[in-house]
């Protein structure tokens, strides 16, 4: 009796590792997409708003969700102070204190952290062309993970399942 249960324990902890890697890959997928929308925030406020980048981060800061609602209105209140410190390096600080457990490879932060360059840049066109740029690296990110999502998904969860499987067999 005690080796079925310990049998069901090991295929349902094997399966919930399994599931749990399928739905890491989901949330980075997610988090891309969010990033996507964060560059599209900041070309429509500058576009239509005619807002700086500090007020960009103030406006899309109230909105976005965590860890992005922090680091922005980190930002733009880093940016009210007056200290010296440049947006970029301001960016880069916070957003890579917010990415560092985001569940994104190191070249698709690095996307997301170039979004500071057009900073430097005092026409509000050349601003919207950078980030569009940015905007796009970041979109095909997403299509290269989309087309991995599925079979990445069903061989984790089916790995999963197997391992459980075959551990219970090799302890039986």
């Amino acid at each position: 009796m005690l080796r079925v249960i310990g049998a069901i324990c090991i295929v349902a902890g094997c399966t919930g590792i399994g599931f749990w890697y399928r739905r890491k890959f989901h949330t980075s997928l997610w988090h891309l997409r969010y990033m996507c929308r964060i560059a599209e925030l900041f070309m429509s406020e500058i576009r239509y708003g005619k807002a700086t980048l500090s007020e960009c981060c103030r406006q899309i800061g109230e909105k976005a969700e965590e860890p992005y609602k922090e680091a922005l209105l980190t930002i733009h209140q880093g940016m009210e102070s007056h200290d010296g410190v440049s947006f970029s390096a301001k960016w880069e600080q916070h957003m890579k204190k917010a990415l560092s457990d985001v569940p994104i490879t190191k070249e698709e932060k690095e996307i997301f952290l170039g979004l500071s360059a057009c900073s430097g840049l005092a026409d509000n066109q050349m601003q919207i062309r950078a980030i569009e740029q940015y905007r796009d690296m970041l979109a095909s990110a997403i299509g290269d993970r989309e087309k991995d999502l599925e079979k990445q998904g069903k061989m984790a969860a089916g790995l999963g399942i197997m391992s459980g499987l075959l551990l219970t067999v090799i302890l039986l």
